[in-house]
């Protein structure tokens, strides 16, 4: 009788791959609770996602806000349409979870922010478990553990937890995206029969947050790379590649949705740029109208340092410097164990550092979430490398000092324990330092100002507002219902319906129905000189009516 030959070794791949004595040709893979992770690391993960979520819930926005905030809150419980570049998986997902029956639509929109900033927070956590190589599976799971912590509690992740606002799910995206595909890697390494699923799996990651924000599109230069990295021969792999393009195209054709609700009865309340035809739909989803806002992409080098001020300053204001020279130390221990990974994400940050440099956008600082989703894992790294190298040091020492090895093993574990407890002062001082500036708990002004502005307001008055005053009197309109009677016209409704300017819009309404304007600072001289005014007073700190009584 014959017995085949077995291949015998104690020690399991970090892959994930179980290598006990198999059968010749066949393969087995350890269950763990995530794939090509272990369960230390991945219960970290859970633990920071709930932690993070608990956080975020406590200090959660109750109802609506100012700016994007009550748009994001509005358009997709009416199935409207976005400002460019419409943001239609947003717009699609954002419907289905304001059906939840929980609280008011304003509330659950903001739940969905902090879900999806809560999730990020755990992929970091996974995503620094497959940077880490020391061995030791508590001290990878603490050092990834407090990665995602870190993460959690920077100042931009929280503010952006708090609100309704599409940087939230979209930072989610990029966060999958990069697992998914570290995941794919180990998989291939790990020579699994399955390892292209994974790789479609990002590739639709990746086309659905094309559809959440056009922002994650700036990870392709880093994708690229990194597809090169795993296997230069990809592309010789012609149904996978096929596969995953399939899958691009599909999730990119989510903005077909815009064109779509836009020729569709009956017209969305909101309706951005009306595009119902080709060229306002390209005008929206090639958001030409914030053309002006980007500097000159022929030359995105041009005047670096002054424009790497406003980055520095928003990069700063996420971690203390001791952390980021721990960025610095893991950048470092990546770039001599695993350069490919460093190229990896140091093409996904630069890409994302270098667009936000040259977009002049009104709350820019949001932008830059995706940069840190792949800076805070190098965090990790450098803490599990010091506490190593701290452990090990003692051990070194003990060996004169202390006499069994159990013992000179408990010192080091102490000691690098030490290094870990250290730590966990950079995401515990941001907690509860910054944790009064990021409660929103009790913010309800937007509601407050709503409510002033609707005891002032006659009957069948009509409100020319901007922006940011114009989203929280949407979402009084057209979701609570409120005050059917009254119109209100954004500064860009005025150029979708026609009026070209502020002054066609009030002297087409002006003596049939009662104009109300709520002035922005660039336009209330020119306001104050053309028309009489008189002012009606609002809820305090917040921009008063002008009401209009004559021309002059």
């Amino acid at each position: 009788m014959s017995h085949a030959k077995v291949a015998v070794s104690i020690h399991r791949a970090p892959d994930g791959l179980d290598r006990r004595p198999v059968a010749p040709g066949a393969r087995r893979y350890r269950r763990t609770w995530v794939p090509y992770s272990d369960n230390g690391v991945a219960f970290a993960a859970a633990l920071v996602t709930l932690v993070a979520f608990a956080i975020y819930l406590r200090t959660m926005m109750p109802s609506t806000g100012f700016w994007d905030t009550g748009e994001a809150q509005t358009v997709p419980h009416t199935l409207s349409i976005f400002h460019p570049t419409g943001f239609p998986v947003y717009a699609m997902l954002g419907w289905l979870w304001s059906q939840l029956p929980l609280g008011e639509v304003a509330w659950r929109m903001n739940l969905l922010s902090a879900v999806s900033v809560s999730l990020a927070a755990g992929l970091v956590v996974l995503i620094t478990g497959r940077l880490i190589s020391e061995r030791d599976g508590a001290l990878r799971a603490a050092a990834a553990g407090l990665a995602g912590a870190a993460f959690a509690f920077a100042s931009e992740p929280w503010q952006n937890a708090t609100r309704a606002d599409v940087h939230a799910i979209n930072v989610l995206f990029v966060a999958l995206v990069v697992w998914l595909l570290l995941t794919w890697a180990a998989a291939e390494r790990a020579r699994s029969p399955r390892a292209g699923r994974w790789l479609i799996a990002a590739s639709g990651a990746f086309a659905l947050g094309i559809g959440a924000h056009p922002l994650v599109g700036l990870t392709a230069p880093g994708i690229a790379a990194w597809l090169l990295i795993v296997d230069r021969h990809l592309w010789r792999r012609w149904r996978l590649v096929a596969a995953c393009a399939a899958v691009v195209a599909l999730g990119i054709a989510s903005y077909a949705y815009i064109y779509i609700r836009a020729n569709v009865d009956p017209t969305p309340p909101l309706n951005y740029a009306h595009p119902d035809t080709w060229e306002r739909f390209r005008y929206l989803v090639f958001a030409e109208q914030f053309k002006d806002l980007f500097e000159d992409f022929n030359a995105p080098l041009a005047q670096f340092w002054t424009k790497w001020n406003d980055a520095e300053r928003v990069l700063a204001a996420q971690l203390v410097v001791p952390g980021w020279l721990l960025v610095a130390v893991g950048a470092s221990v990546v770039a001599v164990r695993r350069l490919g990974f460093l190229a990896f994400f140091g093409l996904l940050a630069a890409a994302n550092v270098l667009y936000s440099m040259n977009f002049r956008d009104g709350d820019i600082d949001r932008y830059y979430l995706p940069t840190l989703v792949v800076t805070f894992p190098l965090l990790g790294v450098a803490v599990a490398a010091i506490a190593a190298a701290v452990a090990r040091a003692v051990a070194e020492v003990g060996r004169r000092l202390v006499a069994t090895l159990a013992a000179r093993r408990r010192l080091a574990a102490v000691a690098g324990a030490i290094v870990v407890l250290l730590a966990t002062a950079l995401p515990a001082g941001a907690l509860v330092t910054t944790y009064g500036a990021n409660d929103q708990s009790r913010n309800r002004e937007a509601d407050a100002w709503v409510a002033s502005v609707y005891e002032q307001l006659p009957p069948n008055a009509v409100v020319i507002s901007w922006w940011s005053y114009s989203t929280p009197l949407w979402y009084h309109r057209w979701v609570l219902g409120e005050r059917p009677d009254v119109t209100i016209i954004d500064e860009r409704n005025i150029l979708d319906d026609g009026y070209r300017t502020m002054r066609n819009a009030i002297r087409s309404f002006f003596g049939e129905r009662p104009v109300y304007v709520v002035p922005p600072d660039w336009e209330y001289r020119r306001l104050t000189r053309q028309w009489e005014t008189r002012t009606v007073n609002t809820y305090p700190g917040y921009t008063d009516l002008l009401f209009i009584e004559g021309t002059r």
